[in-house]
């Protein structure tokens, strides 16, 4: 069995040449360092490093929200990431915590509030969504809230997209995703969500694999949900929208990630 022990280990086995690994309180996540700086115990204990504490409070429950939103993809979207997404899209949660006041390191992070800020977010961007996908669409909320209906009207594949060498049918696919709010527990001098139980629920929709052709498709309409009823206020809501592109040779599609775009599209 691997103990705790174990794993910080292998975590130490683990890590590139000159990086060092350790947690300090308040932060879930292990802190990885370059070799040569503070050592982990100056950083957690001595008062000259008190303001890299507090901003690595911050970041850690950051790059805890940015591993849920990413974890709540389907595998095929998450093949579109680019290879340095997670640390952009920390660092774009945790500017969310400048929108309210108090001292670093204990500001709560409003998705509900602020997460709006992430709209447009692209998670590869040699293939900026808009750009690639290129047909018109609409999204409107539901009539409750977790609920956002998708209607794509008919259009010409071929004339429509800016696609990779080689494609020869796509997929358009979407989650919602619920992100809770986190407030800084004064007690327990750490990071707490305040909608616990629905942080990473999604729901999904994914179209069937068509061809990119010259005639045009059929008009689709979607409704994307949480199966939850209400969905509580300290909810954050991200709209995530994928296009996939694949190659279809010797009886199987291959994906074509690179040349496939995804995006924040929008955040209730």
């Amino acid at each position: 069995m691997k103990t705790s022990a174990n794993l910080d280990l292998l975590e130490h086995q683990n890590l590139p040449k000159g990086y060092r690994a350790y947690k300090i309180k308040g932060v879930d996540q292990t802190i990885i360092a370059r070799k040569g700086g503070p050592t982990s115990d100056q950083v957690k204990s001595k008062a000259t490093y008190a303001e890299l504490r507090n901003n690595q409070k911050e970041f850690g429950v950051a790059s805890m929200m940015s591993k849920v939103l990413r974890s709540s993809l389907s595998d095929g979207m998450s093949e579109i990431c680019e290879t340095y997404v997670s640390g952009r899209l920390t660092a774009q949660f945790r500017n969310l915590a400048k929108y309210e006041q108090g001292k670093t390191g204990t500001r709560p992070l409003y998705l509900s509030k602020h997460g709006h800020n992430l709209n447009g977010f692209e998670f590869n961007t040699t293939a900026p969504y808009e750009q690639i996908f290129g047909a018109k669409y609409f999204i409107k909320p539901g009539s409750r809230r977790g609920q956002v209906i998708l209607h794509f009207p008919a259009f010409v594949p071929e004339n429509t997209f800016q696609k990779p060498d080689g494609a020869t049918n796509f997929k358009i696919s979407a989650r919602l995703i619920a992100l809770s709010d986190y407030y800084f527990d004064q007690e327990e001098m750490c990071y707490q969500p305040l909608s616990k139980d629905f942080h990473g629920q999604f729901g999904a929709y994914k179209s069937p694999m068509l061809p990119i052709l010259k005639i045009p498709t059929e008009p689709m309409t979607a409704m994307v949900s949480l199966d939850e009823q209400e969905v509580p206020e300290h909810i954050g809501l991200f709209l995530v929208m994928a296009v996939s592109f694949y190659q279809y040779e010797n009886g199987k599609f291959k994906h074509l990630a690179k040349g496939s775009s995804m995006t924040i599209k929008k955040v209730y």
